[in-house]
């Protein structure tokens, strides 16, 4: 009898034990929260989160032991927030990887992840062309995530985030759902040599009659092609190679690259309501055969024509690393590129670079706006969502996005309008008044926020077919401009390959 006790002992020993390690597993793969837990704030004071819209009974490490893949492209913003991002984990527990890639790499990666429905990354940077179009049903919809009283909450959601951006980037089709937080701004605009410019001005105003400094409405792409010419007869090889360069490789960048110019001479790709904002199903209004376009294709061709030859092979990569290299005077390129171009240990250029808005076309400067969101998969854990919308809260919050515009390796300039009121101020040379040390971090923002006024700003269209339309697009200016084809004939191409999308 006493035998028969004593096992039945161990057995019950042993299956109590068995629960506590089948409940620890479950507990590690799936954190409980502790709704009882309050923040203790002095512990926050000097980190990332002490100005954080955070519940009072908030505990901040209700997602410990969560791990969270964040797949965005390889950025400013992105570099800079692998690093502070060890902050986030020290004082949530929850582990972040960001996945930095190439852009192409991304969207087949983001794409591939959507189709087969594997939630493998928790947070996506959310192209508004190549993803929200196409997979806004496959992201979280964040609407909820501000609206409950014990989450935490993004301050002045969403009139705090630049109006342009917020409908470009976090809405598709109307504005009653919300798919992602405005992350970055990226936005093209001239770079060129300053000192080049500076050196030969009074020789240039000599032979043409005009101020070949960029920046000015009487600073057009005439003109521009004018100035590239010249650089490239009487400026010596030694000095500066090509007067430009393109980015008109079989790619993206040739896209956003011609974007500027139709846009410039008052053209666009479709006519469609509310295509270059919340964007629509498919399209209806080709665009292509407009005399404006067939215009914007002959001076695309112009500028081709007195860039480095090799460029018609670049894509907007290939275009920083040879103005960096010091082998160009002039580009239209992503102002993100900006700390890339001012690096004093490896650029060839830095402290000599000028910043502008583009050239003008017949109607006006046009700048394309490259921003991107930062969204939920909507296939990832209860658990994993709540841990993303934590962090999303923190990566976009004013006082990140300042962190980001003035480290050393940033210069990204914030999406949100509060960050704005705490910058140091800054003066008509682009020179920082109230603080000196940010001085270098502030050349390219005057140029930037000039390119983001009504009028200048170009939205290109956000329809759900776009992959298509862009492969179209792509292909037709890349071989216009390898192989010098009539504009009128491309121009019809173009629309004879669009209809047939719909």
């Amino acid at each position: 009898m006493f035998h028969k006790r004593k096992l039945g002992f161990k057995f019950i020993i042993a299956s109590c034990f068995a629960i506590v390690l089948l409940l620890s597993a479950c507990s590690n793969k799936n954190p409980v929260k502790d709704e009882d837990s309050e923040i203790d704030k002095t512990d926050l004071k000097g980190t990332n989160f002490e100005h954080l819209e955070l519940p009072e009974n908030y505990n901040i490490r209700q997602f410990e032991g969560t791990t969270l893949n964040f797949i965005v492209e390889n950025n400013l913003y992105a570099n800079i927030l692998t690093h502070e991002s060890e902050e986030f984990s020290e004082v949530t527990g929850i582990n972040i990887n960001v996945r930095a890639v190439d852009f192409d790499t991304l969207i087949q990666k983001v794409n591939l992840d959507f189709i087969a429905q594997d939630g493998k990354y928790q947070l996506i940077y959310v192209d508004p062309y190549q993803t929200l179009n196409r997979f806004y049903n496959y992201l979280e919809v964040l609407n909820p995530y501000n609206q409950v009283m014990n989450k935490p909450h993004i301050k002045g959601f969403m009139n705090d985030f630049i109006d342009f951006q917020s409908e470009v980037c976090s809405y598709f089709l109307d504005k009653n759902q919300i798919y992602t937080v405005p992350f970055d701004s990226t936005t093209m605009i001239l770079f060129y040599r300053k000192d080049i410019i500076d050196k030969y001005k009074l020789e240039f105003e000599e032979e043409m009659g005009y101020d070949p400094t960029p920046g000015s409405e009487d600073f057009t792409w005439d003109r521009y092609c004018e100035v590239a010419k010249w650089i490239d007869v009487n400026v010596p090889n030694e000095e500066v190679k090509y007067g430009s360069g393109l980015m008109a490789q079989e790619h993206n960048s040739i896209f956003c690259e011609f974007s500027n110019i139709l846009s410039a001479f008052g053209g666009d790709y479709f006519l469609d309501k509310n295509i270059n904002t919340l964007g629509v199903s498919s399209f209806h209004q080709i665009n292509t055969l407009d005399t404006n376009f067939v215009q914007a294709l002959d001076m695309y061709k112009k500028v081709a024509s007195v860039s480095a030859p090799e460029s018609v092979n670049w894509n907007w990569s290939d275009s920083a690393n040879a103005f960096r290299n010091g082998e160009i005077a002039m580009m239209a390129n992503w102002d993100e590129n900006y700390t890339y171009i001012e690096d004093t240990m490896l650029s060839k250029v830095a402290g000599k670079v000028g910043y502008a808005i583009l050239p003008y076309g017949d109607v006006r400067s046009g700048n394309i706006y490259g921003g991107s969101g930062i969204g939920i998969n909507k296939y990832a854990s209860s658990i994993e969502k709540e841990a993303s919308w934590l962090y999303i809260v923190w990566a976009t919050s004013k006082e990140m996005q300042i962190k980001v515009l003035m480290h050393p390796e940033g210069g990204s300039l914030p999406t949100r309008k509060s960050a704005y009121e705490d910058l140091p101020i800054i003066n008509q040379d682009n020179d920082a008044v109230s603080n000196s040390e940010a001085g270098i971090f502030l050349k390219h923002m005057n140029a930037v926020q000039n390119a983001w006024k009504s009028g200048k700003i170009y939205l290109r269209p956000k329809t759900s077919n776009f992959y298509d339309v862009e492969k179209i697009l792509v292909s037709n200016l890349h071989q216009m401009i390898k192989n010098n084809l009539d504009s009128d004939e491309v121009s019809k191409k173009m629309y004879e390959e669009l209809r047939k999308v719909n």
